[in-house]
């Protein structure tokens, strides 16, 4: 495998301080072949980004171990839309019609859900594997499950509302929201757009979205409740956070951040114009996944990130 390039600018390297301290900075531009939409990873070690072309073509996956960032073209016929697994040897990747690949110690193999819909989520609880979509176009929304060793479950596939995200037995997407309380899906009201939703806990849940403009809502143990959204920001895309952590957000237009006791923190300047879908926290950074999004071909991926040392990376290919 070939090293990855890693540069920082001229500035920084008469710095004292090396590529200099935390902060916002484009990490790798125009990867692969198609659009980065997904982050994940379960150790410090070795990051996973998914994606592909979103004008019908393969799903790629790309990989960071801390020292080369490499892509995987083709590996799914149709682009891959999120991650999500129980350790760095045992996750899965879905996506358009029905794509289901899961990964293995001893490979991947596919293991597609019997639907056409796009399946735009996915989580593993430890004791299932969820995955939720739907048609866009026909307003209608999934949601499947997969018990260890059995066929994928059919919970619902005629829901008012495509289904974009689950988070341990949270569901939210078009003006839609559900908790899963006793084999069944409890509808929680919600008035937005919502396309990811994670907690700190099951009672500290945040969900973002919007239409025309960035939307944010929290489950403080009894309801959703609007929070007020980062300043002048595009439509939300992604969240991440977890217990004792900042709640991170990913949108168009380059937007990303994070709020904290103190309010939002935001780059003094967009890093990329691009779109950002996702965001992950991977050891001390957390990492931006996007690209040109909206795009019609010609599709690649962008990664931003922040952490201590400004430096960008080039991928090459996986061996």
């Amino acid at each position: 495998m070939s090293p990855s390039l890693i540069r920082c600018s001229s500035a920084a390297l008469l710095s004292l301080a090396g590529c200099g301290g935390p902060d916002f900075s484009l990490f790798a531009d125009h990867v692969g072949e198609g659009v980065l939409l997904s982050a994940y990873s379960a150790d410090a070690d070795t990051l996973w980004f998914a994606g592909g072309d979103l004008g019908g073509g393969p799903g790629q996956l790309v990989r960071w171990d801390g020292a080369t960032l490499c892509t995987r073209a083709a590996v799914t016929e149709r682009a891959l839309w999120w991650l999500h697994g129980r350790s760095s040897d045992d996750w899965w990747a879905v996506g358009e019609a029905g794509t289901a690949l899961h990964h293995t110690a001893a490979g991947e193999q596919r293991e597609d859900v019997p639907t056409t819909a796009t399946l735009f989520g996915a989580y593993d609880d430890g004791a299932a594997l969820w995955a939720v979509g739907g048609d866009v176009r026909e307003g209608r929304g999934e949601v499947w499950r997969r018990v260890d060793g059995a066929p994928w479950e059919p919970i619902a596939t005629d829901l008012p509302g495509v289904v974009f995200k689950v988070w341990s037995g949270w569901f939210v997407g078009d003006h839609v929201s559900y908790r899963w309380q006793s084999e069944t899906l409890v509808p929680v009201e919600q008035g937005t757009r919502l396309l990811t939703v994670r907690g700190r806990d099951e009672q500290d849940v945040w969900a973002v979205g919007g239409v025309a403009s960035a939307a944010v809502v929290r489950w403080d143990g009894a309801a959703w409740a609007e929070r007020a959204p980062p300043p002048a920001a595009q439509p939300l895309n992604g969240v991440w956070t977890g217990p004792g952590q900042d709640v991170w957000i990913a949108g168009n237009f380059g937007t990303m951040g994070w709020l904290d006791g103190d309010g939002w923190h935001l780059p003094d300047a967009p890093v990329s114009a691009e779109h950002f879908h996702a965001a992950w926290g991977h050891g001390d950074d957390v990492f931006f996944a996007g690209g040109n999004l909206f795009a019609q071909s010609g599709n690649y991926g962008t990664i931003a990130r922040y952490g201590a040392g400004k430096r960008m990376v080039d991928a090459v290919g996986c061996e």
